[in-house]
């Protein structure tokens, strides 16, 4: 016989139910004497089914949901089966009872407040969602639907309705909610300690068990691993550490957190003690492996925000912090400083001609040259020091919490000991060079821009030998002014601060003028016109050195397009720094220079070093040869001051020679400056090249160096520097000298 489906009964339909009856809950489920008779057999042996109370009552307690009357008082009269199956409280023992006696007590008053407002209100139906105690201690979610009972005269005599347990649905939302928060908490950067607690708790609540969340150690981030979470059911949550006192008796269930990759990040373990003998049920084991995921993303993804933040403020070759962790260090040390009385000091370290060790050894040896100073420096310093990369082969080192200057001159030995060891390059022995500056801050406190100059300027004079050097205010002020002038530099350029003077250069043997150097100043506001001894030396070590060299180009290019319209028609020439003449952008930018001022590229020749030259003579002679094909001519300046190699001096693309001030100044006194001049005239001319000689500040001077067949001057004997504006009239008004 198939089994039919009867509908579900609504409240109306149980209160009408029991209104036809006129059964009275409590009473035996026979029927009155005066009822309706069983039928008789139906043919085959079938029965009909049971009329009356009977039939009604194995209709209810075929519900899974629970049917229920209560008298007026709130006094339970009547409950179906499903009562029992929900709560494992016994019909029989739960009628006459109240039913807030199974309220939860958190909403035992707003379901008083309720129950009232039906009544008083006079409403007809009521429904609504709580917690009720089951047997055995616990509490479910149940939906309550009633309808009021009154009688012919309004009065309340009841309430009829029933109850579904959504307990299950209840369970489901706050896991999705939960889930919510995590995802929030994750895609907010909270920390990953944090989120795995909220999991723990989460858990722990759920499958009113302890919890544990254990991360596996991380070789990569530096992450010991270890017991990061422990959550209760209570809520509460133990101190990691405390994992350790749970005894082993007791049901152990444990999940692996697995990564993308598939590698083992972690463990949720579940302490059950009190029911050993307990198995997870599928809902729970779905949420435990939900939270393993959750916990799987949390730690992925602190991870990564970590390996981020770590890149973000450390060298990528070194590993130690970067320039901005540097920043950060030292003002959070200055601080500490000036509140407890004491001083932080400042290393600035500098490999000197690291850059030989790069071009003669190659870059893959140079970076591990760079990882071993590090390595040293790390090594010989205290735990609270701070080594720092800025960059190429600058290192800077903060020494916190010191008592006086000579702790500074201490340590800063110990990184001078360390590095003065011999490094081991595949059985070779490299010898480092490298400068050591201090600054130490003053005890009123000093700020981080300050130190930072004091010991870059300590650092320069320790380049002189001798060991690390400390900042001395009487020696070093007048470098420091030049260290704040240099900073300014940039803001001068944008001002219009910057001006050229232009010095003549003659051609000893017809007399007439050859071309002009561009000499740049600086009209400062407060120092009036500063010479470029002071500032373009610091410009070279700082950025402000290519804006200054092409303001400078283009200047010159101005100037020599106005005197052009002007009728003069002059070369000129522009000092380059090593910096700028190793540019990869320096050839464009030169084009576009000329072609913006629409002036022949044969009339302009740059002017670089001798020591520019052989800083880097193969990079210097591709520079050059590219500039030198698009028709710009060169100088070799300030010769005899380095040290060149004739292999590379006649390789070079250059027009001339000038022979450096220093010999030329007394050449007519002193017999020594005198071979040397003429030693380089012979030089340069058996190279092909014309000789310029600076520094020409006297007649006799001028003759000697004519005589020595000399080609070109340049000095105070024959014009002083002077503004461009001025240059045309010095053309129309000058007395040439006399020819030799």
């Amino acid at each position: 016989m198939s089994a039919v489906e009867l509908p579900e009964p609504g409240d109306d339909d149980v209160a009408a139910i029991l209104a036809a009856e006129r059964w009275i809950p409590g009473q035996p489920d026979d029927p009155p004497t005066d009822g309706p008779q069983a039928p008789p057999a139906l043919p085959g042996g079938s029965l009909p089914a049971p009329a009356g109370p009977v039939r009604y009552r194995a209709v209810l307690d075929a519900l899974d949901e629970v049917v229920f009357q209560t008298d007026a008082a709130g006094v339970w009269t009547f409950l179906n089966d499903a009562w029992t199956k929900i709560t494992g409280f016994g019909v029989a023992e739960t009628l006459g009872t109240h039913f807030l006696d199974y309220v939860h007590p958190d909403e035992l008053t707003a379901t008083v407040d309720l129950f009232r407002s039906v009544i008083e209100g006079g409403l007809t139906h009521c429904h609504h969602e709580t917690r009720y105690r089951t047997a055995d201690g616990c509490y479910r979610w149940l939906e309550l639907r009633s309808s009021v009972l009154r009688d012919p005269s309004g009065a309340v005599i009841g309430n009829v309705g029933t109850i579904l347990d959504i307990t299950a649905r209840r369970q489901a939302q706050e896991q999705l909610a939960d889930q919510a928060r995590v995802l929030e908490m994750i895609a907010c950067d909270k920390p990953t300690d944090e989120t795995l607690q909220v999991i723990a708790l989460v858990l722990a609540q759920h499958l009113r068990c302890r919890v544990a969340i254990s991360i596996a150690p991380d070789a990569e981030d530096g992450d010991s691993g270890g017991v990061l979470a422990v959550g209760r059911p209570d809520g509460g949550a133990d101190d990691p550490g405390g994992l350790q006192a749970i005894p082993a008796a007791g049901r152990h269930v444990q999940v692996a957190v697995t990564a993308r990759s598939g590698g083992l990040i972690g463990r949720i373990v579940v302490f059950d003690r009190d029911r050993p003998g307990r198995r997870l049920d599928q809902a729970e084991t779905e949420l435990l492996e939900r939270c393993a995921t959750l916990v799987a993303i949390a730690v992925e993804r602190g991870r990564a925000d970590a390996a981020a933040r770590h890149l973000a403020l450390h060298d990528p070759l070194t590993g130690l912090p970067n320039r901005t962790l540097y920043q950060d260090r030292l003002q959070q040390a200055l601080t500490a400083a000036k509140r407890n009385h004491g001083r932080v000091a400042l290393l600035m370290i500098d490999l000197d001609h690291f850059k030989m060790v790069n071009d003669t050894l190659g870059h893959e040896t140079g970076d591990r040259v760079l990882r071993e100073v590090a390595r040293r420096l790390v090594a010989s310093l205290r735990t609270s020091d701070t080594v720092c990369r800025l960059g190429g082969d600058e290192f800077v080192v903060v020494l916190p919490d010191l008592a006086e200057v000579g702790d500074a001159e201490h340590l800063a030995r110990k990184v001078y000991t360390a590095l003065r060891q011999p490094l081991d390059l595949d059985g070779a022995k490299l010898h480092l060079e490298f400068s050591v500056g201090i600054g130490v801050s003053a005890l009123a406190g000093s700020e981080a821009t300050t130190l930072l100059r004091q010991a870059d300027v300590a650092m320069y004079r320790a380049k002189r030998g001798g060991g690390p050097a400390l900042y001395d205010p009487l020696s070093d002020a007048g470098r420091l002014k030049g260290i704040d002038l240099a900073g300014e530099l940039l803001q001068a350029i944008e001002r219009e601060q910057l001006v050229l003077h232009y010095q003549p250069r003659v051609d000893l043997r017809r007399g007439e003028v050859v071309g002009l150097e561009a000499l740049v100043r600086w009209r400062h506001p407060t120092l009036g016109l500063v010479l470029p001894d002071l500032f373009v030396p610091l410009a070279e070590t700082t950025s402000a050195i290519k804006p200054l060299s092409l303001w400078v180009l283009r200047r010159a290019l101005a100037d020599r397009r106005s005197w052009r319209d002007q009728g003069i028609d002059i070369a000129v020439a522009v000092n380059l720094s090593t910096r700028i003449l190793h540019d990869v952008e320096l050839p464009d930018l030169v084009r576009a220079a000329i072609e913006e001022t629409g002036v022949d590229a044969r009339g302009l020749e740059l002017e670089i070093t001798e020591s520019t030259v052989m800083a880097d003579p193969e990079g210097a002679l591709s520079a050059m040869s590219r500039l030198a094909a698009a028709g710009v001519a060169f100088s070799i300046d300030d010769f005899g001051t380095g040290y060149s190699s004739l292999s590379y001096l006649k390789r070079l693309p250059a027009r001339s020679l000038k022979i450096d001030k220093s010999f030329v100044l007394h050449m007519d006194t002193d017999e020594r400056d005198a071979s040397i001049v003429r030693s380089a005239i012979e030089l340069a001319h058996s190279l092909g090249l014309d000789v310029v000689a600076e520094g020409v500040e006297r007649a006799s001077v001028r003759r000697m160096l004519a005589l020595l067949r000399c080609d070109e001057a340049q000095g105070f004997d024959i014009a002083r520097p002077m503004p461009a504006h001025a240059v045309p009239t010095w053309f129309r008004t000058r007395t040439p000298p006399p020819r030799r």
